[in-house]
């Protein structure tokens, strides 16, 4: 019950409000309201532009107004044939809800697909218009196209430029606390998600035009210089190396203050350094954060390396069952499909609304959060069949009721995020609206018999999530683990080895790998954290673990990209590996692990301290639970 105001996105719910209203009015006016209302379904894909750079949005826009499209045609097509039909609503529904939530877009995922392709369910049966109807949602999708290019190009700052400053303000929490090593620890529980996010937004902004552009290269440069002073942070803080130098403080307050002012023409810091040895080469990357602001365009150009995301290649390593992604939508599919059968086999009036239903409730986070989306569901749907019940008892002007869905689509957009059983019931007036123009029947009778279609829809969701969701997570996520350590280790052998041979490819094929599973070890805590039938305690003792292993790669990925490190023998060498494989074989088998304690690295004291911590937390919960038997 929950109403957060800050996720109120008035601007987007008018951006929407007002792309359904055109192509409707036109519609009407003209007669050909058919046209205006598959037009409007169109535009529908203005709601997956959530966040992420403008070329991203503008990506995911372009996409999924091809996949309506198709959807639109195939439910067209074989609208007389329930079999096909059904089959072809799970491939419809299943396939966006892997793609979408195995490349974290969030967002309705697959909702509008199931809308798109059982809309002519209401509307006349006619085959060989599916070209027709598929062109008129991808002229929508191109509407809602338009607004966003528009919306990105009025926008005073890009999102790759917000989220490195958000890199500069982590380098300020993380200084100014630098001294207390607890509240160090504490701000850095954030800072790996925090340059991770900047990472995600540069990289997903990286195309042709892009790479041309210094402005977004310089940005790039800025990132890479951030990351720089948070790994010598880290490892003065395992050096204990405090407290850190006022004057170091005032040099990084210098340098934030110049990336938030743009200014990059303002005179260099010019003061006297007088700093221990030990922090010379962590001014020496504040000093390169400075020279970065002060290089030419033409300079910039020769500095920066821009990488391309691997779109294809990150699904493609989801399909498998190690994938907790990929588990979800079997599971999914199990439950939709079941969802899909019941509604056509019972011959409801409106087949399609149990599995949108369903859907809507297993988009949920984890086991508990589609919980509540079931719930958040079934009050918003009654309130808002109430609600709609009682407009339609005065038997409204199909103007009124255009406004009106328009209006519930602007309103949906702008309030989901504040508050989804709020959303909900505008969500339910805008696709009964939805269908009911389309069949150009708007009366109470299409209402009313929408709350058990409801019931049903989110009865099949919990059932089946109580049966094919109780502790798959949970059983998952130990062997994940092990597999994460042995990844690492690879990538660890590969970094510091004395048998070295790059390349850069296989870098990032390496590198797109061990991140993969890394995603997939933190959505298998969030998933079994959700479980309903998981030992939480248990769960929460991975915890450290996990963000272990999340800074061991952040220091990993920094190595790489350091042509200059230092290489170990191989008795050294030796011993980083058995305590890789003696941590992974603890989680694999739950034994207890052999205390082992490891040379420093030359360059990396940090990687030392992060494995010996993990192995220190595996030996204190092992001992507290021998103490406990």
């Amino acid at each position: 019950m929950n109403f957060n105001k800050m996720k109120v996105d008035s601007a987007k719910g008018m951006r929407q409000t007002i792309l359904m209203l055109i192509p409707l009015i036109i519609g009407y006016l003209t007669h050909h309201m058919s046209i205006g209302l598959l037009v409007s379904i169109g535009t529908l894909t203005h709601t997956y532009a959530i966040g992420g750079t403008a070329r991203a949005r503008v990506r995911i826009i372009f996409l999924a107004t091809i996949g309506l499209s198709i959807a639109m045609m195939l439910g067209t097509l074989t609208i007389k044939q329930p079999i096909l039909f059904g089959i072809l609503l799970l491939i419809v529904t299943v396939i966006p809800y892997f793609v979408l939530s195995s490349m974290h877009i969030v967002g309705p995922s697959a909702t509008f697909f199931i809308v798109a392709f059982s809309l002519s369910i209401n509307l006349p049966v006619a085959p060989q218009e599916f070209l027709l109807r598929g062109a008129c949602v991808f002229i929508g999708g191109m509407l809602a196209l338009v607004v966003i290019v528009i919306a990105n190009l009025l926008s005073r700052e890009s999102a790759e430029a917000k989220a490195v400053k958000n890199d500069y303000n982590m380098l300020k929490q993380l200084a100014y606390n630098f001294d207390d090593r607890q509240a160090f620890r504490n701000a850095s529980n954030t800072a790996v998600q925090t340059f991770s996010n900047a990472d995600k937004y540069l990289l997903t902004s990286s195309g042709a035009r892009s790479r041309e552009t210094a402005q977004f290269q310089r940005l790039l440069l800025l990132h890479t210089a951030a990351l720089g002073v948070y790994s010598e942070l880290l490892e003065l803080s395992e050096r204990n190396l405090r407290p850190l130098p006022n004057q170091v403080k005032e040099m990084l307050d210098y340098v934030i203050k110049r990336v938030f002012s743009d200014n990059t023409s303002a005179k260099r810091w010019n003061q006297q350094i007088n700093v221990p040895e030990e922090y010379n080469n962590l001014v020496g990357h504040i000093f390169k954060i400075d020279e970065i602001l002060d290089l030419s365009e033409e300079r910039v150009k020769h500095e920066v390396n821009v990488r391309i995301p691997i779109y294809g290649r990150r699904v493609i390593q989801h399909l498998t069952l190690d994938s907790y992604f990929f588990r979800n939508a079997l599971r999914y599919a199990i439950i939709i499909g079941i969802a899909i059968f019941v509604a056509l086999m019972f011959n409801f009036e409106k087949a399609y609304w149990i599995p949108l239903t369903a859907h809507t409730v297993l988009i949920g986070a984890n086991t508990m959060h589609s919980f509540e989306r079931a719930g958040s569901r079934t009050i918003g749907t009654i309130l808002g069949v109430l609600v709609l019940s009682l407009i339609l008892m005065f038997h409204p002007h199909t103007m009124i009721a255009i406004i009106l869905l328009a209006v519930c689509a602007g309103m949906t957009e702008a309030f989901v995020g504040a508050n989804y059983s709020f959303a909900c019931i505008f969500i339910t007036i805008q696709v009964i609206l939805l269908n009911g123009i389309a069949a150009n029947y708007l009366t109470i009778a299409i209402a009313l018999p929408r709350i058990i279609d409801v019931l049903v829809g989110v009865a099949i969701a919990v059932i089946g999530l109580l049966i094919l969701g109780r502790k798959t997570a949970s059983t998952m996520l130990p062997k994940v683990i092990a597999d994460v350590f042995r990844s690492e280790a690879v990538m660890f052998h590969y970094l510091f080895s004395k048998n070295e041979r790059a390349s850069f490819e296989e870098d990032k094929y390496r590198m797109l790998r061990l991140t993969l599973k890394l995603d997939n070890m933190s959505q298998l805590y969030t998933g079994a954290h959700g479980e309903v039938f998981s030992d939480k305690h248990r769960i929460q003792e991975y915890y450290p673990t996990i963000y272990g292993l999340e800074e061991l790669s952040f220091m990993l990925n920094r190595a790489l990209n350091n042509d200059g490190r230092d290489r170990i023998d191989e008795h050294v060498m030796g011993d980083y590996l058995v305590m890789f494989e003696n941590l992974a074989k603890h989680f694999e088998n739950g034994g207890r692990i052999t205390q082992i304690v490891l040379p420093e690295l030359p360059q990396y004291k940090y990687i030392t301290s992060a494995l010996t911590q993990i192995q220190q937390n595996c030996l204190s919960v092992h001992r507290a639970k021998v103490d406990y038997d």
